[in-house]
């Protein structure tokens, strides 16, 4: 599936998974975890963000969510309301601050790694 309301001359690719237990084995896995904080800005490695889409009746709620790897092979998650653009093709520093920021940089959880990005 190619991202609609991308910016860039090349469509950008997403991942959509739509099997059923991993998508409940997703849910639990986005609630699990122990709070903690990030790690310094310089050392997040990885950002994605994952949206999940439930339907509730007639209507279809999202729900984001922030996934950080670091250099030490930690993942962090954080739910966060609407979605993001980056302001740059760029991932530096300053990138990176700017988006968690945007997030906040209280209330992530340590979660272990995410199975979705290997499916």
């Amino acid at each position: 599936m190619y991202r609609n309301d991308s910016s860039r001359v090349q469509p950008e690719l997403i991942i959509v998974q739509s099997d059923p237990d991993l998508l409940k084995t997703a849910a639990r896995w986005a609630q699990n975890g122990e709070a903690g904080p990030l790690p310094k800005i310089q050392e997040v490695k990885q950002m994605y963000v994952f949206q999940f889409q439930y339907r509730n009746g007639d209507t279809i709620q999202d729900v984001y969510y922030m996934y950080v790897t670091d250099m030490n092979n930690e993942h962090y998650m954080k739910e966060f309301e609407g979605s993001l653009k980056k302001d740059t093709d760029k991932f530096d520093d300053l990138e990176k601050e700017r988006l968690l920021r945007l997030i906040g940089l209280e209330d992530w959880k340590r979660v272990s790694a995410s199975d979705l990005l290997n499916s």
